[in-house]
């Protein structure tokens, strides 16, 4: 269900401390001490007092060996209920009135509602599904209108009923180059899912709550013409999978979920997706025919979704393949024969934006740990800001731990990578010369991306568990690919001076499991042993033992070149170069690539500090992301010189961010 947190905020802030006594008193807690409030954990077994209270969180927090918070809730649905009789539990003890509607699922508080379309005349609707084989029956039922200009309208409730949305589409064949469906101008589009204000939680299918997600309105009023009426559709396509967000409570109190979508590549992706975030073991799959034969013309025609079933087919097999829905597989076991042989170029990943570095990476592969490696002020953390931005802009979601730096600024430093040079301005304070993004371009970069990169909240728990935990519930709620840890020291292993090296050992195993189970790319900063060393590293200069070595997929450094890298050592006979000057600000070296087999060293890249970008050409330190939409004819506004001139003075960029 979707209940306002800050309300139930508010209701364990009335209850106090008595929040500690009910849960003492639910898990029949013995051996409580009130003074000290802290007992035994019930959820294991140990002989000290590990279980102990959090006036300012209002929970108990395990430190032995579940480590895992508590509160109210968590322990009422451990009893037996769900989260919303958890919820109405939690608001009765606290003599809070809470008002649930028929599910409890309440919009937002400033929103701004959509007009109701005032509906006479459907024909045109019920002609245009009729041709679908959906009758004028179901189309009332499910209140699908018409618009004064003959176009079908969908509306959308909350489960108290309150329209929250308004989407169109034209009752006709979509043109070439026509928009297939948009939403009401003027209104918020809250992505709650059509068709939810009628669904019930009581048992369906094998005694089960069951709930059937459609990829589009027409398949939900097919599977509702097939008589499976506890069906819904996903609001805005089958990649944009925002409504499970905003609906994430909602959907846990279902013990079955059906994913219906189409017979295609976002259809199949959206059922991959709803599998591991909705959980595997209650999320099945309708097998949509792949074609219908017609004997009597000797036609084979494919079939795309669950409306041509009803077209081709008819309703009595709308509702067999529903109720025929596949298992998801088991977590972690396959098949040997189905394992697909390595193929590097058919594999997903991220790349880094660097197209000389990307040819020998190729990109950062989805289930693989990175490692990122450099003395400070070599450039780690700008460089994986970029990879930040390439992979939102190749439409992948993002996590970031920052451990050293505030929110605040590493904010301002991708806004600076975001923006690049056409949108920042040139400053001076005193002698210096410094460079500011413009407010405008920092407004349209944060709506841009907005709901695409999470970073952990300052001040939040730095325990390898706490962290953890915060990753894979960002993964499985907001779907996020990249997720990156800057920096290992920052991370609290919970090790003593005895065992660090070991802890750290265990915690590269523990994200290289979760790389992999989460099918995301994993990157962690690590510093070398002696932070004061001028030189190019090598793998044993990487702090911890051998799994970090051993176990990562990829080992990258990063060395800021030395003034003498600049000058080059001359042969002593006057003849060449020993040591050839090198003009690039940064090397970046692959020390271990266990997919590729690569390891080389040199790879030469440029620093641009107004854009704060890496490069190798004026033409990717002029790339242009897309919240950016002006087309620029004139110069970029700060030239490199390096690449503007052979024998450019080396180091005009000016100074790498430490890092």
């Amino acid at each position: 269900m979707q209940i306002d947190r800050e309300a139930i905020m508010q209701a364990k802030e009335k209850l106090g401390d008595d929040n500690a006594r009910i849960i003492v008193e639910e898990l029949g807690i013995t051996d409580y001490n009130e003074r000290d409030m802290k007992c035994c954990c019930p959820f294991h077994q140990e002989d000290h007092a590990s279980f102990i209270y959090n006036k300012k969180a209002f929970n108990f927090r395990c430190f032995g060996a579940c480590s895992r918070s508590y509160d109210i809730l968590d322990v009422l649905m451990y009893k037996g209920m769900t989260y919303a009789e958890a919820c109405r539990k939690l608001f009765e003890l606290a003599d809070m009135p809470y008002s649930f509607g028929e599910l409890g699922v309440k919009t937002r508080r400033q929103y701004h509602y959509p007009k109701e379309v005032v509906c006479e005349d459907k024909s045109k609707v019920y002609e245009y599904f009729q041709r679908r084989k959906i009758s004028p029956k179901t189309i009332d039922y499910a209140d699908v209108r018409q618009d004064s200009e003959g176009n079908v309208v969908f509306n959308y409730y909350d489960t108290n009923d309150v329209l929250t949305m308004v989407k169109y589409r034209p009752a006709r064949k979509v043109r070439k180059g026509e928009n297939k469906s948009w939403c009401q101008k003027g209104a918020d589009t809250t992505p709650l899912l059509f068709n939810m204000n009628r669904i019930t939680t009581q048992p369906m299918v094998d005694g089960k709550s069951t709930l059937l997600i459609c990829e589009g309105e027409p398949d939900c009023l097919t599977a509702i013409e097939a008589g499976f009426t506890n069906a819904v559709s996903v609001p805005l396509g089958s990649t944009n999978f925002h409504w499970m967000e905003e609906n994430w409570e909602w959907l846990e109190q279902f013990d079955n979920i059906i994913v219906c979508s189409d017979n295609d590549e976002a259809g199949l992706k959206m059922q991959k997706e709803c599998i591991y975030r909705l959980g595997s073991w209650r999320t099945k799959v309708v097998e949509i025919p792949r074609y219908y034969v017609d004997e009597q013309n000797r036609v084979k025609r494919p079939i795309n979704d669950l409306n041509e079933v009803l077209y081709f087919f008819g309703r009595e097999k709308v509702l067999e393949i529903i109720l025929d829905a596949k298992d998801s597989p088991v977590p972690g076991v396959v098949d040997f024969a189905d394992i697909e042989d390595l193929d590097l170029d058919a594999m997903d990943g991220i790349p880094t934006g660097l197209p000389t570095l990307d040819r020998y990476l190729m990109k950062l592969f989805l289930g693989t740990l990175n490692i990122v490696t450099g003395i400070n002020g070599s450039g780690k953390s700008s460089f994986l800001n970029q990879v930040i931005c390439q992979a939102l802009e190749r439409g992948d979601n993002a996590y970031l731990f920052s451990g050293e730096l505030p929110n605040f600024q590493t904010k301002n430093w991708i806004n600076y990578i975001f923006a690049g040079q056409r949108n920042v301005s040139e400053c001076r304070y005193n002698d210096s010369t410094f460079y500011k993004v413009t407010p405008e371009a920092k407004k349209a970069i944060s709506e841009h991306y907005r709901g695409r990169l999470y970073i952990r909240a300052d001040g939040e728990s730095n325990k390898v568990t706490d962290l953890m935990q915060s990753m894979e519930d960002s993964v499985r709620k907001y779907g996020t690919k990249l997720l990156v840890l800057d920096n290992l020291t920052a991370i609290n292993v919970e090790a003593n001076d005895n065992n660090k090296y070991e802890k750290q050992d265990d915690f590269i195993i523990k994200l290289i499991a979760f790389a992999v189970k989460f099918n995301v790319v994993v990157v962690l900063v690590i510093h070398p042993h002696k932070l004061d060393m001028m030189r190019r590293l090598n793998k044993m200069d990487i702090q911890g033992l051998s799994a970090l070595i051993d176990l990562a997929h990829r080992i990258i450094s990063l060395y800021r070149v030395q003034e003498k890298d600049h000058q080059g050592e001359p042969k002593l006979n006057g003849n060449g170069w020993k040591v050839k000057p090198i003009k690039a600000d940064v090397l970046i070296d692959i020390l271990k690539d266990r997919l590729t087999g690569y390891e080389g060293r040199g790879i030469e890249v440029f620093y641009d500090l107004p854009s704060r970008r890496f490069f190798t050409s004026e033409a990717e330190l002029d790339f242009q992301y897309s919240w950016d939409r002006k087309r620029y004819s004139t110069p970029l506004p700060f030239p490199p010189a390096q690449l503007m001139e052979d024998d450019a003075e080396a180091g005009a960029f000016g100074g790498i961010d430490s890092g």
